[in-house]
């Protein structure tokens, strides 16, 4: 038992699995049948697969935090210049497609490429491409000559921290 842990652990955590193991053995002593060893090693796989959920769990809210950590912890630069450029890029964001703005802000905002973009918003890789190049255009059809007052609420300009720069 031990030595099958060790082969998908390794051996620091080995123990763990085998300790994890038997309890489950104890809790359902009435279900383990005669020659136990198969049953067991069912069980640990089960226990390393749960280990291994739990670690790829930890590790993505280790890496959330640490992106959120990062967006929260922005240096103060808001002068008044840099607000009205935010303000403009807002502007001239909101005035794009919900679908183009999806498209720049997956891998402008969220950093993913567009492999990755394309599966989260479930198309194929060139029709993302397309999408992103159709809304690049649209963004400097808008930025040449920008659109007149808008009805919709103000958006605070630290809201979004991009500039128009990094969306091309």
């Amino acid at each position: 038992m031990l030595a099958y842990a060790r082969r998908h652990v390794g051996v620091h955590d080995a123990h763990d699995v085998v300790s994890e193991t038997f309890l489950v053995a104890w809790r359902r002593w009435s279900e383990v049948p005669d020659p136990a060893i198969a049953w067991l090693l069912v069980t640990a796989r089960r226990v390393v697969g749960n280990q291994h959920r739990s670690a790829r769990r930890r590790h993505a809210l280790a890496d959330r935090i640490a992106l959120l950590d990062g967006v929260a912890s922005v240096e103060d630069r808001t002068t008044p210049e840099t607000a009205l450029r935010r303000g403009e890029a807002l502007e001239q964001l909101a005035s794009l497609t919900e679908d183009h703005r999806e498209a720049l802000l997956l891998i402008s905002w969220d950093g993913l490429t567009t492999d990755q973009a394309a599966t989260v918003l479930g198309l194929r890789p060139p029709a993302f491409r397309r999408r992103v190049s159709r809304a690049r255009a649209a963004l400097a059809r808008i930025a040449e000559d920008p659109p007149g007052p808008r009805a919709s609420p103000p958006v605070h300009p630290l809201a979004v921290p991009v500039t128009l720069k990094e969306l091309r």
